[in-house]
């Protein structure tokens, strides 16, 4: 009797792209669940910062109550979250005996007695509650999750979020450049291990912001590389409209920064000399001249106050006369203990140098949009040069590490192409 043979159709290309598509897709998602996992035994190590308070305190105030109301509220989550760090803290000292329970009620009660009726755990300076009245982007993105879990959880599902959809936008972005899935998970991996993941998750506005930059960054590179101009021009706008309202300051030093890189890019690259860039270029220039026109109409905080603030501690002392010379001063000795810190444990420099290596070779427009973030940084940085807030001020120096390692696995360790998947799927179905 003949054998009866089966014919067996080998899916379409198609087919095999949109399942290669749901796989990537299903693989950064489970990093962001195990991200959430390792989130749940962090513990006390996310605290509320005095910022996070104010942060609370706008929410509250969002979600309809009165300034007192909303200072007592986000005084009891500042309170309690500190408290908890520091009986954490005290018992891992060897000398002391007291419970935890002891530590921590005695902690919050004299968090409370102190703060309770002050105006603010800092000052209630009308020039230092300026700079953050000018930023209600993140306490408005806070105002549900506090209504729907309270401050201290609904803040910290918010920063969990921010930090998982902040890496999600590393693993698109870098989906977008053409890189294989290890390679764009590498980058998600990255970004969470880094400095970038650990203050995106706290309840501060720097995830928020992050996320923005982002997505400035992801319509960059579809500009850059003609891509997609409507797409790109999306994405640009919103990044830089969200950054804005998020943190004025650092969208206009951000915006300048890429549009001069752009503008350079499409003055002196040949390949760079097209429609999407000037893009880039034009939409950098109007965000900057946006956030300056703000300011001077809303009369937001500008960076005299900001270094009055700086110099004076919060305006506890009065005025200096040049701020400009004493940043100067000041910028001098930070970079030099900076420097001094790098040459003993030089991991950051080592990744950047490599990653840069990587984003110059094989970027391709990641490259540019890479160092111009990483610059914005540093000039952050280099206007607040305080060592206590050094390292998140100047968390974006950490975004060509994150982009550019991903390229040097995409050249050592390639994924195999679909045209190959349907070669092996042929081979392995053929019965003749």
């Amino acid at each position: 009797m003949p054998a009866v043979l089966t014919a067996v159709t080998p899916p379409s290309a198609a087919r095999i792209a949109a399942r290669a598509r749901r796989s990537r897709s299903l693989l950064a998602l489970a990093v962001c669940a195990l991200y959430a996992v390792f989130q749940l035994v962090a513990g006390p190590r996310w605290t509320f910062f005095p910022d996070s308070y104010r942060y609370a305190r706008a929410a509250e105030q969002y979600l309809g109550s009165s300034r007192e109301e909303a200072h007592r509220t986000a005084l009891a989550a500042f309170c309690a979250s500190r408290a908890d760090r520091t009986a954490h803290d005290e018992l891992l000292q060897p000398t002391v005996h007291e419970s935890r329970h002891t530590l921590r009620t005695t902690a919050e009660r004299a968090c409370l007695d102190r703060w309770i009726d002050a105006p603010d755990v800092t000052t209630g300076d009308p020039r230092y509650q300026a700079v953050f009245s000018g930023r209600p982007g993140y306490p408005l993105l806070a105002a549900p999750f506090v209504g729907a879990f309270g401050v201290l959880k609904g803040m910290r599902l918010l920063g969990v979020l921010l930090a998982a959809g902040g890496s999600l936008l590393v693993f698109g972005l870098l989906s977008s450049a053409g890189l294989n899935r290890r390679a764009a998970v590498v980058g998600q991996v990255a970004f969470l291990a880094t400095p970038l993941g650990w203050w995106s998750a706290q309840a501060l506005g720097e995830g928020l912001f992050t996320v923005c930059v982002l997505c400035v960054l992801w319509g960059g590179l579809l500009l850059l590389r003609r891509r997609s101009m409507v797409k790109g021009t999306a994405l640009v706008a919103l990044g830089y409209t969200a950054g804005g309202i998020t943190r004025y300051s650092s969208v206009l030093v951000l915006a300048v920064v890429l549009g001069t890189a752009a503008t350079w890019a499409l003055c002196r690259n040949r390949p760079s000399r097209h429609r999407g860039t000037a893009v880039l270029a034009v939409s950098s220039a109007a965000a900057a001249g946006a956030v300056a026109a703000a300011m001077r109409i809303l009369g937001l905080a500008s960076s005299q106050v900001t270094l009055q603030d700086t110099f004076t501690h919060h305006f506890d002392t009065p005025e200096i006369a040049d701020p400009w010379s004493a940043l100067l001063t000041l910028a001098g000795r930070f970079g030099r203990d900076w420097s001094a810190q790098q040459a003993g444990m030089p991991y950051f420099l080592v990744l950047t140098a490599l990653a840069v290596w990587a984003l110059v070779r094989y970027g391709n427009g990641l490259g540019l949009l890479a160092l111009a973030t990483a610059f914005t940084g540093a000039c952050v940085v280099a206007a607040h040069p305080l060592v206590q807030e050094a390292d998140r001020l100047g968390v974006l120096m950490w975004t060509p590490v994150v982009l550019g390692l991903p390229l040097v696995v995409d050249r050592h360790w390639a994924s195999v192409p679909v045209t190959e998947l349907e070669l092996r799927y042929a081979a392995a179905t053929d019965t003749r």
